[in-house]
């Protein structure tokens, strides 16, 4: 995995428990600047504001290349009890890297002051999914965290980084009164900041090679139902610094591109091993849809993921030859060897650096923050681009099929919804070009469900249902699949076939090709239940949606961002059910139909016969739903959630 860089988020990210450090009361020092940023007045906030940052700190001196002190600061009052989460204080230490001190101040609502010295601080690590990092991190917990305290920390930590580029989130999930961001060069240094375009912040000059930025009044992150990480409504800001000499390094993507491809230099060499299982992979195969895919296979079948990041191993992939050796690698890695197993089959392919978070990488701030690296496999010119899904075409005119061979199961022409229509990095020997992934059309990730069932003069219903999932619904029930065993995966099918029935049995469930990830997934199901039709009198009611829920819930208010809606997708149900003889239908819900532009839902209910026939279809073509057209989404949930719910009368034939 790509290894983050900023504090903050690592704090937002972390689950662990905090270590309580002592506390002294009376007599405690609390810094001038503390009791400045106290004296402050606050403002007006929203009433769910849980704390409120008085003062957020950084000053950066950068000592040499890779080489630099960071000195934080940071002041934040406690409004609600879900605010006490500020008291649980965290300082990342990495790789060659010094804590220079740590400290820490309380002041609670009845005025009584505390102090956290660095002997109270304790050390751990980040629990991840790296089976080692040698990135660790000091933690204490600050007395009288409540409502109405102020909590001040501040620690210096001399830094080590890979790159002369210094990476900052300057805003908070909470309102920040003030925000100051400072950078002191050597003589002759320059430096190249870049800012998000809607929130861009002038440096002044206070000294001789002494730069300062100020902000004022920054708004917090509002919770919202199916909002974007927030990570990515975060206000970032990079800083690339450069000694003479030096033209801007790491100011732009294309510096990056040419960062990182020296830093894979050589790595993807192919060793004799490596070049004798290609041949063996692709024996009998002359066409290059048959090469890729026995490649990808052995990739995604054979190379377990492992990340071992150490110092520059952060960034920096492991040679194919190890990886090949080993049989696992993490995300770099794993690209490293398909790229170096591609180029013995003569095809060539490019790393592409991308987060896992859509809209994280910010295409106005070129930085080295990316968690995620997958590849760009350029299609030979007979290959026509419409053969797969995930095909991008760069400036330079290639076309670029996106694959990613951490994903074991998401076929290759395909690629899972998180890493769709968002910038990633395409590096190559000319260096870095931002370019957009695909947003790939509804069709390529599908359910379609079909039940045919037969219900009883009391109301019992009984029938079968067949299921067939593409594209990330396959993809996420088999790697729900893979990671459960059988008693998990019938109480997981037992509690999403309870969200639509009440007291049924389940007599059968089969699952058909889970393991072979180019084909669709198939599941079949038979159950009963005593409780489906209403009886009212000599009335029945009978709900023809039998089974799925494609609705949300609406909170109506103004809204501040995005609806993330996650993936395209086409999605159709077909039910029938056989009508007891003893009734006779007396009334069906009219014929629904709605279009909002990024999606849409229709269904009908006809009768033939002694039949109940029910088909809907809901097509998702947007991943997301700016908020400006809420209105639409609210309208499109309605529209769905009435139609869930409406129900087929029936009467008691005489």
């Amino acid at each position: 995995m790509w290894r983050q860089l900023h504090k903050r988020l690592a704090i937002a990210a972390l689950a662990v428990t905090f270590l309580s450090g002592q506390a002294l009361a009376g007599g405690v020092n609390v810094p001038d600047w503390v009791r400045s940023a106290v004296a402050q007045p606050l403002g007006n906030y929203p009433l769910e504001t849980k704390a409120i940052v008085l003062l957020d700190q950084t000053d950066f001196t950068i000592t040499a290349p890779g080489d630099f002190v960071e000195h934080s600061r940071h002041v934040v009052k406690i409004l609600r009890p879900d605010g006490r989460e500020e008291g649980d204080l965290l300082v990342e230490v990495g790789d060659k890297e010094k804590l220079n001190y740590a400290r820490a101040w309380s002041i609670d609502r009845a005025a009584h002051e505390y102090e956290v010295k660095e002997k109270d601080f304790v050390e751990k690590s980040f629990s991840t999914f790296e089976l080692y990092s040698d990135v660790r991190y000091l933690t204490a917990k600050v007395p009288a965290a409540d409502p109405g305290s102020v909590i001040a920390f501040e620690y210096e930590v001399r830094r080590h980084s890979f790159v002369n580029q210094i990476n900052l989130v300057f805003q908070e999930p909470n309102p920040v009164r003030e925000a100051k961001v400072s950078i002191a060069l050597p003589a002759g240094w320059e430096f190249k900041d870049s800012w998000p375009a809607a929130s861009p912040v002038s440096p002044v000059q206070t000294a001789a090679n002494h730069y300062e930025w100020f902000a004022w009044d920054l708004p917090g992150i509002q919770e919202e139902p199916m909002m974007p990480h927030e990570s990515s409504l975060l206000g970032r800001l990079s800083i690339a610094y450069f000694p003479p000499g030096e033209t801007g390094s790491m100011g732009s993507w294309r510096a990056v591109g040419d960062w990182y491809q020296g830093l894979a230099t050589g790595r993807r060499d192919a060793t004799l091993q490596i070049t004798q299982k290609v041949q063996q992979l692709v024996s009998g195969k002359s066409d290059f849809d048959s090469k890729l895919h026995a490649l990808a296979a052995f990739l995604q079948s054979e190379i377990r993921y492992v990340a071992i990041e150490i110092g520059i191993g952060g960034f920096q992939p492991h040679p194919a030859s190890d990886i090949f050796r080993s049989r696992y690698g993490d995300c770099k890695d794993k690209a490293t060897l398909l790229s170096s197993m591609l180029r013995v089959a003569g095809v060539n392919s490019n790393y592409l650096l991308i987060d896992t978070n859509r809209d994280f990488v910010n295409p106005a701030i070129p930085s080295v923050w990316f968690n995620h690296a997958i590849l760009a496999i350029e299609l030979p010119d007979d290959v026509k681009s419409d053969t797969y899904s995930a095909v991008v075409t760069a400036k330079s005119g290639k076309r670029y099929l996106i694959f990613d061979p951490t994903d074991e199961y998401t076929p290759v022409g395909s690629l899972r919804s998180e890493l769709q229509n968002s910038y990633a990095l395409l590096v190559t020997d000319s260096g870095g070009e931002l370019i957009r992934t695909p947003l790939l059309p509804p069709d390529w990730n599908t359910i379609t469900r079909t039940g045919r069932f037969v219900l009883a003069a009391d109301g019992g219903l009984s029938g079968e249902v067949s299921e067939d999932r593409s594209g990330d619904f396959a993809m996420n029930e088999r790697g729900r699949l893979h990671y459960t065993d059988q008693r998990e995966r019938d109480d997981y099918f037992q509690r999403w076939l309870g969200r639509s029935l009440q007291g049924f049995t389940v007599e059968s469930l089969k699952i058909e090709q889970a393991d072979q990830i180019t084909k669709d997934l198939l599941t079949s199901y038979k159950f009963t239940t005593l409780q489906y039709g209403q009886t009212r009198g000599p009335l029945m009611l009978v709900r023809s949606r039998v089974l799925g829920d494609k609705g949300y819930y609406v909170e109506h208010k103004p809204r501040h961002y995005p609806v993330e809606l996650g993936y395209t997708a086409h999605e159709t149900d077909t039910y029938e059910i056989e009508i007891p003889k003893e009734y006779q239908v007396d009334d069906i819900p009219d014929p629904v139909k709605i279009d909002v532009g990024f999606a849409s839902y229709q269904s009908r209910t006809e009768v033939e016969g002694s039949k109940l026939k029910y088909w809907r279809e809901y097509v998702v073509r947007d991943l997301s739903v700016p908020p400006e057209k809420f209105t639409d989404w609210a309208k499109l949930q309605g529209v769905i959630g009435a139609d869930e719910a409406a129900a087929v009368v029936l009467k008691r034939a005489p």
